[in-house]
């Protein structure tokens, strides 16, 4: 459990330092959340999928890297494709750069597929990743925010105390580390 929240907080942290090359709104962080979560979660659902009508008969595993490759930038250029469709005013633009750069999904999907775990617990396990990538990407632009304040030595602005506050945080989040498991 401890792997899944330091690379939760990567993909967070990755996501979230190219979302701030330009001005953030809060409904921008919040579409951006949304999209990784839906990308996540039919990301996981469809990489089962692949894997067990095609990967699995042909006996493709050594190749299911790049295989599932494709899958995700699918998902990372029609994700954003299909809330621009259902909600025009959303901010969708230039949100398939950070879906593609989730390293998170394809770990995910990678450990999904190889354990052959069931497709309602693939589901759940996406759903869950979604929402705590959701929740960490809300988190580290309160950290930007807090961090533009007046009393943040100058030197620490910025990147650095980004890195200090994503250090905190994985620690805090390996807490959980066997929270679950009995």
């Amino acid at each position: 459990m401890n792997d899944y929240m330091l690379i939760l907080a990567s993909a967070a942290l990755f996501s979230h330092l190219l979302l701030q090359q330009r001005p953030l709104s809060r409904l921008r962080l919040q579409v951006c959340g949304l999209a990784g979560a839906l990308s996540i979660a039919l990301g996981a659902s469809g990489g089962q999928a692949l894997d067990r009508l095609i990967i699995a008969p042909w006996h493709l595993q050594d190749l299911r890297l790049f295989l599932l490759l494709p899958w995700l930038a699918l998902l990372a250029w029609g994700v954003p494709q299909v809330l621009a469709r259902l909600r025009p005013q959303w901010p969708t633009g230039d949100l398939e750069l950070p879906l593609l750069g989730n390293a998170l999904l394809l770990g995910l999907l990678l450990q999904v597929t190889g354990d052959g775990t069931s497709v309602r617990a693939t589901l759940c396990w996406g759903i869950v990743a979604g929402l705590g990538f959701w929740l960490a990407l809300v988190l580290f632009d309160d950290l930007h925010q807090r961090s533009q304040h007046p009393d943040v030595p100058a030197a620490l602005r910025g990147l650095p105390i980004t890195l200090i506050g994503t250090g905190v945080m994985a620690l805090a989040f390996s807490g959980f580390n066997g929270l679950f498991t009995q």
